[in-house]
């Protein structure tokens, strides 16, 4: 869990939470990081325009990037094509800052504001990608027992970062 001493955010886990987050940043890499795709127009290759242009068919990655334009089909494929490539660069380093403050963990860690801010992107990454894989709506009522664990998981990832948003929000 994340607290805030003497000014400083502190993350403290056990060993098995490291291990846990560790594979779910893994998993979040895997997720976010795509294969960059050949690009022939020299002057796209050289701003990196090469992104793609058709929202993910996947409902974790659409969640994570959206379309921006809802009424405007050509503006939201341009918008795409523009931004998601480095939109998706963006979440995997945030997840790798992360996840290399698991590496030789002491027990606990102190954490810049930059690695505090990367760990709440990334959680919160995480939790949208689980929240729609589990089907996740605000009617808590229909949890079923076969997703039990992915729902505890969820919680779980809930907590810390209610705990890191209250380290980083207190004086």
């Amino acid at each position: 869990m994340f607290k805030r001493q003497r000014g400083i955010v502190v993350l403290k886990l056990e060993t098995f939470e490291v291990e846990v987050l560790d594979q779910l940043f893994d998993q979040m890499i895997a997720l976010v990081e795509v294969e960059p795709m050949p690009v022939e127009d020299p002057l796209e290759r050289l701003v990196g325009l090469n992104g793609p242009s058709i929202k993910p068919s996947d409902p974790a990655l659409a969640r994570l990037f959206p379309d921006a334009y809802h009424d405007d089909h050509e503006a939201a494929a341009d918008f795409r094509r523009y931004t998601e490539h480095e939109m998706r660069n963006t979440k995997a380093m945030k997840a790798r800052i992360s996840q290399s403050q698991l590496h030789e963990w002491p027990g606990k860690r102190e954490l810049t504001h930059d690695q505090a801010m990367a760990w709440l992107l990334s959680l919160n990454d995480m939790r949208l990608a689980l929240g729609t894989r589990l089907d996740i709506t605000d009617d808590r009522e229909d949890r079923d027992e076969e997703n039990a664990p992915g729902y505890e998981m969820y919680d779980w990832l809930t907590y810390l970062q209610g705990t890191l948003v209250d380290s980083l929000t207190k004086n």
